[in-house]
């Protein structure tokens, strides 16, 4: 019954996308940071120093981009950050440049050991499909960002779904201007059994109002009219978990 179930949601594909087309693959280093609340008002006054320092090295090509942003909310009940620092970069080890001070306190402040104390821990992401707005400049407020995750056995089926299925779904979004773009990315490191999750999905909006307007049952009927749509959604189900999502706001920027 499963098989079939397979057979029925993708017999819609042309047989050349059976097996998921992903995009160019672009890493993403993710830090996760966690200030208490007197050491807040501090950071945020000084951000204006690491922004430059990032910049830098966007001018100069080490990464492609930047972007710092405040955990607004989590449904993780055991959540530990609530600032999220992104570096953005075609070439994976451009990702472990030392930030070295430059100017202002505050970078001197971060290589002396704060980075250390504020740093929960860092990810590297792998991008395995997106889609842009192109008027998305400059990068979007919002980013939804769900972790995601999928069973061992379920992997390819799960990229499939997320490439070949959830990509044209967020295509129409985005065109239709409800939303801004969408990122699909697989958790490169850090890996094993004790992760939560191996996958990431990132919806951005502009605006808060964006996030009301989601996929509903007609938007997939209309990209995928062939698809039966509670079959589709007990068999995403079945292979992969939310685990929990956040929603981030951003607060600087360089590319």
């Amino acid at each position: 019954m499963r098989y079939f179930m397979i057979g029925a949601i993708f017999c819609l594909l042309p047989i050349s996308v059976i097996y998921a087309q992903t995009d160019s693959e672009t890493w993403v280093k993710v830090s996760y940071i966690q200030l208490e609340a007197d050491q807040i008002s501090p950071f945020l006054e000084r951000v204006d120093n690491w922004q430059a320092n990032e910049q830098q090295y966007v001018d100069n090509g080490s990464i492609d981009a930047w972007r710092l942003y405040r955990v607004n909310y989590s449904s993780n009940r055991d959540q530990t950050y609530n600032f999220v620092s992104v570096r953005i970069s075609d070439d994976l080890s451009s990702l472990q440049t030392t930030t070295r001070p430059n100017s202002g306190d505050f970078l001197q402040l971060l290589d002396r050991s704060p980075a250390k104390k504020y740093t929960v821990h860092s990810e590297i992401w792998s991008t395995q499909a997106r889609v842009y707005h192109e008027t998305a400049d400059p990068p979007s407020r919002y980013k939804n960002t769900n972790f995601m995750r999928a069973e061992p056995a379920s992997l390819n089926e799960y990229l499939e779904l997320e490439v070949d299925i959830a990509k044209p779904l967020h295509q129409n979004q985005t065109d239709n201007n409800r939303m801004d773009g969408w990122n699909f990315y697989q958790l490169t490191f850090p890996t094993g059994t004790s992760v939560a999750y191996n996958f990431i999905t990132a919806d951005y909006y502009n605006s808060i109002d964006q996030i009301d307007m989601g996929i509903t049952r007609e938007v997939i009927e209309e990209v995928h009219p062939e698809m039966d749509v509670d079959e589709f959604e007990d068999f995403a189900d079945s292979i992969r978990e939310r685990v929990w999502s956040d929603l981030w706001e951003l607060l600087e920027y360089a590319y």
